[in-house]
């Protein structure tokens, strides 16, 4: 077993809240590893305000770095409202990014997309309409003003990170579907 598979572990096992790195999209997290394998890593996200901020699956390879213990991560584990943690067992298949859309969109009933290669900036926001072993099809959540819903269609290749479940997809919900 290598060093960083050993770590990701022992965290996992002991849901010590961590602060992941990705370097090269300027992006860091705080969270508990839920899950992972050789490709993934499953993680349920913390704002810098310790507020739940839904979950994130990042591929192993872009992880830059991983901290924990310190007075950062003491601080923000007193913080964090343990009621606002997953309280079930969130059951995402990390075989592939095609069974990562398909467990997570039935699961949550919408997906975030990040193509952070292309730009780290842009993610997209919506529904799986279609998908097969090398695109999807994307019913877009437009923005908040523009209410819009375009439809998108994404490589597989292109996209390096997804997310569900965040305060802002939350806010999204509550305009399209309530």
């Amino acid at each position: 077993m290598d060093v960083q598979t050993k770590y990701i572990s022992q965290l996992k096992s002991n849901q010590t809240l961590i602060n992941l790195y990705t370097d090269n999209y300027n992006e860091s997290y705080f969270g508990y590893i839920l899950d992972f394998n050789e490709e993934f890593l499953l993680l349920e996200k913390f704002d810098d305000d310790c507020f739940h901020d839904g979950l994130s699956i990042i591929y192993r390879h872009n992880i830059t770095r991983i901290r924990w213990d310190g007075n950062e991560n003491f601080s923000m584990t007193k913080l964090i409202d343990r009621s606002e943690r997953l309280s079930e067992k969130i059951s995402i298949d990390l075989t592939d990014m095609e069974s990562i859309l398909k467990t997570v969109h039935n699961e949550f009933g919408h997906i975030t997309i990040h193509i952070e290669d292309i730009d780290k900036d842009i993610c997209f926001i919506g529904q799986i309409h279609e998908m097969d072993s090398e695109h999807v099809v994307l019913y877009e959540f437009g923005t908040k003003k523009s209410l819009d819903r375009p439809s998108l269609l994404i490589a597989l290749e292109d996209i390096t990170r997804v997310e569900v479940g965040g305060r802002y997809e939350k806010q999204l919900e509550k305009i399209f579907f309530e």
